[in-house]
């Protein structure tokens, strides 16, 4: 593309140059109808896989057919670095949109709609699943959605869908608002450099009162406030929720903002898990640590938690060879469970990232059928994949302790290692320490 601008002249030809243009325009809408192409062909294979899942289960329980869409979205996710909750959750989307979306689905296959109007109109007309709702009603829904998709943006669809859906209800508003108002949470996640993201779903009535209420606090805040009005309501977001106040106390100057932060971190009394070098702990360095052996942590922050967690258990590790010297905990727990949940970090399905203490401490080799419960014979498992373990032909064993060798029922290997940061339970001569082992690629 710059060669063909290049090669236009000395001047600007405005010919060639909208001659180029329109050439771009066309590659690129060419190349963006064939990815949505594909992306319509990895749906309906993906719905393919979540119907092979059910026919296995012979119209079972649903439990079992639970079970038997959990084994296929497991294989999957290892073989695509990816959750196999996630890959469930894209299977059971692509099922929805292969059988209840037909002519949605196609008219983003041959690129007349795009993802977000998919997204609008699915959102949107979720609610018509109901019993009351006929095949009929989502139909004439469903095209009528498309016919607009086609014409303006996802924004002005969606808007249009949900009054559009709301048309085909008999259950008023004021009760489906009861029921949903069952599914409110909180959610986290993790981002880069110490930082995550907080969420939660509630009550429409409540999020626009919170927003509001922070809004109208930034506004009011003073000129001398160098904070913009994003970070301000972040401020009093932290504030509201650590210490009931919501108002920022105590005025901004240079070095403020780290005086407060170490204010508020003292009103958090966490029962977590921190790994750290002993000289970030004592100070003489500025190591990071972990959180729950996942999420990075400057020193500053762990020394302040670390002092004032009344329940904290500190797993202290030599600065250079990373392994661990001490494990201390303010609550009493038992030592073997203590060494695993410092061992296994998170539970020990490939790619899985719950936190271990959250988790199962399961028998590799069953106890019913002689498997002891020794280090080398137990790891951590969250409830999701322990079930998957003992309710599917999904098999693991555990030859050397803290490694495990999964098979799935089409008969691929998969190992796990445990985190680098953690126990071995395997003498190290101070001569000879050994490569550590390699961490997790996913």
């Amino acid at each position: 593309m710059a060669q063909e601008i290049a090669g236009t002249g000395q001047g600007p030809d405005a010919a060639a140059l909208d001659a180029i243009q329109a050439n771009a325009m066309s590659q690129l809408a060419a190349i963006r109808s064939g990815k949505q192409a594909l992306e319509a062909h990895e749906t309906r294979v993906l719905a393919a896989l979540g119907h092979l899942a059910l026919h296995r289960a012979g119209g079972g329980s649903s439990q079992r057919s639970a079970m038997e869409m959990r084994a296929v979205a497991a294989e999957v996710g290892l073989q695509a670095r990816v959750s196999d909750l996630t890959i469930e959750r894209q299977i059971g989307d692509a099922m929805t949109l292969v059988d209840t979306w037909p002519v949605l689905l196609e008219a983003f296959a041959e690129g007349r709609i795009g993802r977000g109007h998919v997204r609008a109109i699915t959102e949107a007309g979720g609610v018509l699943s109901s019993t009351d709702v006929t095949p009929e009603q989502r139909a004439e829904f469903e095209h009528q959605m498309v016919a607009l998709a086609e014409t303006t943006t996802p924004a002005r669809v969606k808007k249009v869908a949900r009054r559009e859906a709301d048309k085909h209800l008999t259950e008023p508003l004021v009760e489906r608002h009861r029921a949903a108002r069952d599914d409110r949470r909180v959610t986290c996640d993790d981002l880069d450099d110490g930082m995550s993201w907080i969420g939660a779903l509630v009550p429409s009535v409540l999020a626009h009162g919170i927003t509001a209420w922070l809004r109208a606090g930034a506004k009011a805040k003073s000129k001398d406030d160098p904070r913009s009005m994003q970070q301000w309501q972040a401020d009093a977001f932290c504030e509201l929720l650590l210490t009931g106040s919501g108002q920022p106390a105590i005025e901004r100057t240079p070095g403020g903002a780290e005086v407060e932060h170490a204010g508020l971190l003292a009103t958090i009394k966490p029962i977590v898990q921190v790994t750290m070098p002993v000289t970030t702990l004592t100070g003489t360095s500025a190591a990071p640590g972990a959180l729950d052996g996942a999420q990075p942590v400057d020193a500053e922050t762990a020394r302040i938690l670390a002092g004032v967690a009344a329940t904290w258990q500190r797993l202290l590790t030599d600065p250079i060879r990373g392994t661990v010297v001490e494990v201390d905990t303010y609550s009493p727990a038992e030592a073997q469970r203590r060494l695993l949940r410092a061992r296994d970090q998170h539970c020990r399905f490939p790619g899985c990232g719950a936190k271990a203490r959250d988790d199962d401490a399961d028998h590799t080799i069953a106890w019913e059928d002689g498997g002891p419960t020794s280090l080398g014979n137990l790891a951590h498992l969250c409830r999701r994949h322990h079930t998957l373990k003992h309710a599917t032909a999904w098999s693991v064993s555990q030859p050397t302790p803290g490694v495990l060798h999964w098979q799935s029922p089409s008969g691929h290997d998969y190992v796990d290692l445990p985190p680098p940061v953690g126990p071995r339970f395997v003498e190290v001569l101070p001569d000879d320490p050994g490569p550590p082992p390699p961490a997790l690629p996913f």
